[in-house]
């Protein structure tokens, strides 16, 4: 299908139709919490749909209009696993120096209370019903549709025009801006870089999918063992800031090093095989049985 507008044009039309889905969705589950009292696994739905329902929409609306089949343009190959322990050590590292710059950005430009409330209710459980909600939200069903938006959708998408860097930096722009606040947005464009790097390397989905999930579990399992293990404390939700010292920071980048080069070296054969490989004769990609998000 022909697209009539600019790959940027459609990533900012992506993020309204993403932004607009999104927040209808909140408010009417807003509505619907005033009108009846929700238990907690109808509570823990409402907190999923509008994730569901932008990214689902956007995705749809994207994959409809592009040139390739879905399985390529959302990059649904199998992966190298031999690279996970690698990209384990690297989320690991990104979520601890992600924690030090979050802590930066408050210093500079505070917190409100009421922002920082909003943080502390999606990441606090006090039962295991409520640690299930935050954990299928957080590092199930997040990193599976904002993945196949951003590293799919949108990087294919530049790709196409401009390029693999550009549309690395591009798509990890978007995923900053799609999180609008800057005590998120900033993070989570930096993220967003190694998340795009780590699907240019692997050539699939899944890596990225499972990097996301890794650096979101970090803050999920620190809000539950902060009072119990003091070193966590401001990893997750809570009042307390990340004190990250010369020591960490500088073991915490060596670490990542580490993991970006075993990554490298996990994928320098599957790399070298597609850079050798003519175009047309390269394996497309396979389609799983349930390829979108679920």
């Amino acid at each position: 299908m022909r697209r009539p507008f600019s790959p940027w044009i459609d990533c900012v039309i992506w993020l309204l139709t993403g932004w607009l889905a999104g927040l209808t969705v909140t408010v009417s589950g807003m509505v619907l919490q005033q009108a009846v009292s929700p238990g907690p696994w109808l509570r823990s739905l409402l907190n999923i749909a509008p994730n569901v329902t932008g990214t689902g929409l956007v995705v749809w609306l994207g994959v409809a209009a592009a040139r390739a089949r879905p399985a390529e343009v959302l990059c649904l190959r199998k992966p190298r696993w031999r690279a996970l322990p690698w990209v384990i050590l690297s989320s690991f590292c990104l979520a601890i120096l992600g924690a030090g710059l979050n802590t930066w950005v408050d210093r500079v430009l505070p917190m409100p209370p009421a922002v920082e409330a909003l943080f502390q209710q999606v990441l606090e459980y006090h039962t295991v019903t409520q640690f299930l909600g935050v954990l299928l939200f957080l590092v199930v069903v997040a990193p599976i549709t904002e993945e196949l938006m951003f590293r799919g959708l949108f990087l294919h998408r530049l790709e196409e025009a401009y390029g693999r860097r550009t549309a690395i930096l591009g798509s990890a722009l978007c995923f900053g801006i799609f999180h609008i606040l800057p005590w998120q947005a900033i993070g989570a464009g930096l993220i967003g870089i190694y998340l795009g790097w780590l699907l240019a390397r692997t050539r699939s989905i899944y890596m990225p999918m499972a990097a996301h999930a890794l650096f979101n579990l970090v803050p999920v399992a620190a809000t539950g063992l902060s009072d119990r293990v003091p070193a966590m404390r401001g990893l997750g939700a809570g009042p307390d800031d990340f004190h990250l010292g010369p020591g960490l920071l500088v073991g915490a980048a060596l670490a990542l090093a580490a993991g970006i080069l075993g990554t490298l070296r996990a994928t320098r054969d599957e790399v070298a095989s597609l850079l050798n490989t003519p175009p047309d004769k390269r394996d497309p990609p396979a389609a799983p049985s349930a390829p979108g998000p679920a």
